[in-house]
């Protein structure tokens, strides 16, 4: 497998280890935090470092100048001393001279601020209107350090806001036009004209990151209905109040003929194409990394490909029929694309790895061979689910010589997988993705396999 060339994410261990040493030492200091820490762990296999939105700290020259050493880089959209890495997946830290005890601030993310209050029996002023860009809530102090909790919808900045109500009125609007979009139906085009129409509505509406926000939870909620581990964990971080904030990346698969406009309609809620990968000359598939870091948001699309066409760039250029079905042709072939009828392929959750498997076994709920085990990124899928596929479906297939009839006969019978949650853990930074491994996993996820 090749990434574009020239980009490789490097590790950035010491960047890492610094916030993971402050975080330790506030856990260390209130037991508010150190119980938090515990309770994830035990009840949603969990690690803490994973929900923190960002640190704050006392600002000091020495300090500023170790951000700088390590990578770090101010914030330019905000009045705030705030500083993110741009090479590493790490929380931000903002520096603050209005911290009397000298110490600091944790700030856990989550997707609704009140629903963690209440799991967790906590009394606090939330801070910003309903469901506004940000939310806060201070749910404790303690050995000089401040908790918090926000909850964050297509925003990067520090304030919470207060939002009119015709706003209010036209996000759960939107919320509720693509949660209720047509999914279904024979004439693709029609449902992709459809489906621009509306997510240029979105944007009209809310801007770009506040309506990529709206269509990632749509399809979340949406997978979540189709995918019962997902649902299961789902449950296990709703106990403690977290929801989806730890979630890694959102991963859609696309037919050959409509990948191009797939990242078109992605490209309209801002994210930006980051690498690209080709899975080689025997496995068949590639895919298109998309970003959008103001809504905190990560895609992996997923495509079909020839050998030939490694040097395309196919996140804009068309792509061909083929005559044969890879690994993802055939399932959205079987299933439809995953902006449609099928939904996403998986979510992927950052998690306490080897905890997440062991915890769930328990509950006989499987996981597959990781197909990533480094130190820095380490991956694993659950067992697939098992879908019923349309009979008219395979008819066409195996009519097209796309399936054979045994295979077709096979398929209706027993179904084909489905989707999956992806267990990930990342570590020193590390924001990239697995080289080398993923064709392996792709190929155990063939429904012919």
């Amino acid at each position: 497998m090749v990434q574009d060339r020239g980009f490789y994410w490097q590790r950035h261990a010491a960047a890492e280890q610094m916030l993971l040493d402050i975080l330790n030492d506030f856990a260390r200091q209130t037991t508010d935090l150190a119980g938090l820490r515990h309770r994830m762990t035990e009840q949603a296999s969990c690690r803490l470092f994973d929900w923190v939105d960002y640190l704050q700290l006392p600002d000091t020259p020495a300090l500023r100048q170790q951000l700088n050493s390590l990578g770090f880089v101010r914030q330019a959209d905000t009045e705030h001393a705030a500083f993110y890495h741009p090479g590493a997946l790490l929380p931000a830290v903002v520096l603050t001279a209005r911290i009397a005890s000298g110490q600091g601030g944790v700030a856990l993310r989550v997707d609704s601020v009140a629903d963690f209050l209440q799991a967790n029996n906590l009394s606090a002023s939330i801070e910003g209107s309903p469901l506004s860009p940000l939310r806060r809530a201070v749910f404790g102090s303690e050995g000089g350090v401040e908790l918090s909790v926000v909850e964050r919808r297509g925003s990067l900045g520090y304030d919470p806001a207060t939002s009119p109500q015709p706003w209010l009125q036209d996000y759960l609007t939107a919320c509720e036009l693509w949660q209720t979009r047509t999914r279904h139906g024979i004439d693709e085009d029609r449902l992709w004209a459809e489906t621009f129409h509306l997510a240029e509505q979105l944007v009209a509406r809310l801007g770009v990151d506040l309506a990529a926000h709206v269509v990632c939870l749509g399809e979340r909620c949406y997978w979540q209905v189709r995918n019962e581990t997902g649902r299961f964990q789902k449950s296990r971080q709703d106990v403690l109040g977290l929801g989806w904030g730890n979630h890694d990346h959102h991963t859609f698969r696309s037919s050959r003929r409509h990948f191009a406009r797939l990242v078109t309609l992605f490209s309209r809620l801002g994210f930006v194409v980051r690498e690209r990968f080709y899975a080689g000359e025997q496995a068949g598939w590639g895919a298109q990394v998309m970003e959008n870091r103001v809504a905190g948001l990560s895609l992996f699309l997923d495509v079909d490909l020839a050998p030939q066409e490694i040097e395309t760039d196919f996140s804009c250029e068309a792509l061909p029929e083929r005559e044969t079905l890879g690994t993802v042709g055939l399932w959205c072939a079987l299933h439809g694309d995953s902006i449609f009828g099928a939904g996403m392929h998986h979510l992927a959750a950052r998690c306490d790895f080897d905890r997440l498997i062991t915890d769930l076994a328990r509950r006989d709920v499987q996981y597959m061979a990781p197909f990533s085990d480094f130190p820095w990124l380490k991956q694993a899928f659950s067992t697939a689910e098992r879908w019923t596929v349309d009979a008219s479906r395979l008819t066409k297939l195996v009519a097209d010589k796309m399936l054979t009839p045994e295979q077709g006969d096979k398929f209706l019978a027993e179904g084909a997988v489905g989707s999956h949650l992806e267990n990930i853990q990342r570590c020193e930074g590390y924001k990239g993705f697995n080289k080398n491994n993923v064709s392996a996993i792709i190929r155990k996820t063939d429904p012919r396999m």
